[in-house]
Formats: C-alpha cells, sequence, structure tokens
C-alpha cells in the first residue's frame, strides 16, 4: 500500500448522527409551515361562516322589516278612519299628510304615512323598522298603496224623489232650497244649489194640500220612474252598498242614538247611527264623523232618535215620533209619515215596488234638501279599494 491510498483512507466518513440531526431540522419547518397554512385555512373558515351567519341573520332581519311594512299598511287601510273622506275642515285636505304609529313587537314599529291625492284617491305610505336600536341589526323597508274610496254618485235631483204617486198634506213641508245642517263645518267645501222639492214618475200624481208649504215646486222626470235611479249608483250599486253595510237589522221599529263620549264612538252598537248634532243636550261629539250605511231588510219602523249617514231599506220607511236623519234614505217600496215630527236634511228615494200602494207624507215634518248632508254620507260611508293598476309597490 503507497501513501496516497493511505491518506485517502485516512479522512473520516459523515457520522449517521450529523444526518439525523439534518433531517430533524427540515421536519421542525415543514410543520411549522402546515400548522400557519391550517392556521389561515380555519380562520378563513371562521370568517366565511361569521359572514354567512351575518348575512342570513341581515337577510332574516331586512324580511322582518318587509313584513312589519306590509302590517303597518294592511292594519292602517282595514282600519281605516273614514272620517279623512269628509271634505275640510273635518276631512283632510287635497296634499294634506297624516300619520300614525303601527306598534308590531318590541322593536318592531311601523310608521304610516297618508297623504290625500284627490277627492277620491289617497297614498297610503309605511316605513317599516326591525330590531330598533341595535345598530348592527337595525333594517328599515317601506310599501305603499294607492288607494280610492267606493265612492257611489248619486244625484237625487230633490228632497223627496218617487216612482210613485206621493200625497202631502196637512202642516208637511217640502223644501227644495239647500239647506246646510247647523254647525257642519265641512258644508263650506261643499258647493250645492237649490233644486225641486219633489220629482215624481211621469204617469203618476202628486197631490200637495198646501201648495205653500213645497218650495221649489214639484217636477215629472223620466229618471224618477227608472228603476236603475234606486239600484244603480255610478261605480257602485243598491248590492255593493248592501254588502258594505256597517249595521244590517231586520226589519222592525227602531229608535236609534248616537252612543259613545266626547273623544270615542261605540261604532259596534247596531242602534249608534252617527251624530248629525254639533252642539246641545245629549251631543256625542266622538260620532260626529260616523256615517255608517244601514240595511234594514224589512220594512222600518222610525220612532224618535236620530241618525246620519246611508239608510237603505227592503221595504216600506215608515216615520212616526220624533226623529231626525241627515243623509240619504233609499227604500224600494214607500214613504209613510205618520204622526210626530220628522225632520230631514238630505234626500229621500222611494222606489215604489210595490206598486199597490202609494207614498204619504203627513204631521208635522220637514223634508229638506241638503247638498252637504247627502255629500257628507256618501264621502263619510265610503270603503276603500285598491286603484285598478299599479296600486301596490315596495319603496326599498
Amino acid at each position: 500500500m503507497n501513501h496516497e491510498t493511505a491518506a485517502v483512507d485516512a479522512i473520516p466518513s459523515e457520522s449517521p448522527a450529523t444526518e439525523q440531526r439534518a433531517r430533524r431540522g427540515m421536519a421542525l419547518l415543514i410543520t411549522l409551515i402546515v400548522v400557519v397554512v391550517l392556521a389561515i385555512l380555519s380562520a378563513g373558515a371562521i370568517m366565511g361562516s361569521m359572514q354567512d351567519f351575518r348575512a342570513g341573520r341581515n337577510s332574516l332581519v331586512e324580511q322582518r322589516a318587509f313584513a312589519v311594512a306590509e302590517f303597518g299598511l294592511n292594519s292602517e287601510i282595514s282600519a281605516w278612519d273614514r272620517g279623512r273622506n269628509l271634505p275640510p275642515p273635518r276631512g283632510m285636505a287635497i296634499g294634506a299628510i297624516d300619520s300614525s304609529n303601527v306598534f308590531v313587537a318590541q322593536g318592531d314599529t311601523a310608521k304610516v304615512y297618508i297623504q290625500r291625492l284627490t277627492e277620491t284617491t289617497f297614498w297610503v305610505r309605511s316605513v317599516g323598522r326591525a330590531s330598533i336600536g341595535n345598530k348592527q341589526l337595525e333594517a328599515q323597508r317601506q310599501t305603499h298603496m294607492v288607494v280610492r274610496i267606493a265612492y257611489p254618485s248619486i244625484n237625487p235631483g230633490g228632497a223627496i224623489v218617487t216612482a210613485g204617486n206621493i200625497d202631502v198634506k196637512g202642516a208637511a213641508d217640502v223644501t227644495g232650497r239647500n239647506t246646510d245642517p247647523a254647525g257642519w263645518t265641512q258644508c263650506a267645501s261643499i258647493a250645492g244649489r237649490d233644486t225641486f222639492a219633489i220629482v215624481y214618475a211621469p204617469g203618476k200624481t202628486a197631490s200637495i194640500q198646501k201648495p205653500q208649504n213645497v218650495i221649489n215646486g214639484i217636477n215629472q222626470d223620466p229618471a224618477a220612474g227608472d228603476s236603475n235611479t234606486y239600484v244603480r249608483y255610478g261605480t257602485e250599486s243598491w248590492n255593493s252598498l248592501v254588502a258594505n253595510a256597517d249595521i244590517r237589522l231586520p226589519g222592525g221599529g227602531y229608535k236609534p242614538a248616537p252612543v259613545g263620549t266626547a273623544s270615542t264612538c261605540s261604532i259596534g252598537s247596531t242602534e249608534n247611527w252617527g251624530e248629525p248634532l254639533r252642539s246641545g243636550s245629549g251631543w256625542i261629539k266622538g260620532c260626529e264623523d260616523f256615517f255608517p250605511i244601514i240595511y234594514i231588510d224589512g220594512e222600518a219602523q222610525l220612532s224618535h232618535g236620530r241618525g246620519q249617514g246611508i239608510l237603505l231599506v227592503n221595504g216600506d220607511v215608515r216615520l212616526n215620533g220624533n226623529f231626525q236623519w241627515f243623509g240619504l234614505i233609499i227604500a224600494r217600496d214607500d214613504i209613510v209619515k205618520g204622526n210626530g215630527t220628522f225632520d230631514m236634511w238630505g234626500s229621500i228615494m222611494s222606489r215604489n215596488a210595490n206598486v199597490n200602494d202609494d207614498n204619504s207624507v203627513t204631521g208635522n215634518s220637514l223634508f229638506q234638501w241638503s247638498k252637504c248632508a247627502v255629500e257628507s254620507a256618501l264621502r263619510g260611508s265610503a270603503i276603500l279599494t285598491r286603484t285598478k293598476e299599479r296600486s301596490w309597490a315596495q319603496l326599498y
């Protein structure tokens, strides 16, 4: 063996311990990288889950706000204050805005705005808010609806309108002069003019014992003999008014009187037919804007009391005792005024479907044509309905 070979053989090789230490250092680095990657992935998953949770929660609150807005809108329309239908100052002026709060649940409330667009149309806007007070969760949605009042178009043409014969005698007075009820402030906004005292159908007779008591005379009009005059009223009809009647009663005797206080009106009482008076003993201020539609299925015997609105009688109207009426009366059959005192502001119409009977007006009675009383009854009793096109929308 030479010296070069011996020198090469003398060089020591790397030990197993050295190789093992090098591998442990690489494993630690890989482990740290894996831990960091897993931490990043976990954080991303958590953030994604939190975002999904918040998005779902916010969507739920937004949907709740929409439901609150819809509830406020429907609540206001279903419990519509029909006093708004009247002309100002009792009702809303065109362009005027009214508002109310509708509580739904803790933290959920709708603010409802009502604006009058025309004499017969209103814009109802509801802003629903959910989770009020929670800045992270509070949501707001708004819906609206354009509605109109189902307004009968009736122009009677006289204090008394009949399709049959009529006999007026004794101390009965009938006037076609336009007369505003005392204290009715809305009358200033309702233009009215004089008309005939009595309008009757051609071929029928009007017997007047004291012509001086019939002011503005009598008139024969073909419309008075047309049955459609008594059952069709523009977009409304006898059937639609009967269907929308606030009070439905069988035939019989009634003595209506307002029921309520200075600020409330018990509209659930079947003999509460509104308050036409504006002062005096027994005056119920809370019922002044209550103009009901009353339907009596049969003969109506009215003695004592008072009322206002639209009275539909599926039979005769028999007036006895001391009774006051403000508005419109439409009878299927006849008008029979007997003993006692009857005062009317507005108009009474008899279809005389039973041709064997005639209208008879006697005793102390005063039939006064009043455009204001009729118009107030028509508007004050009208219910709401949607406009035909695009009545509802979600604004945001």
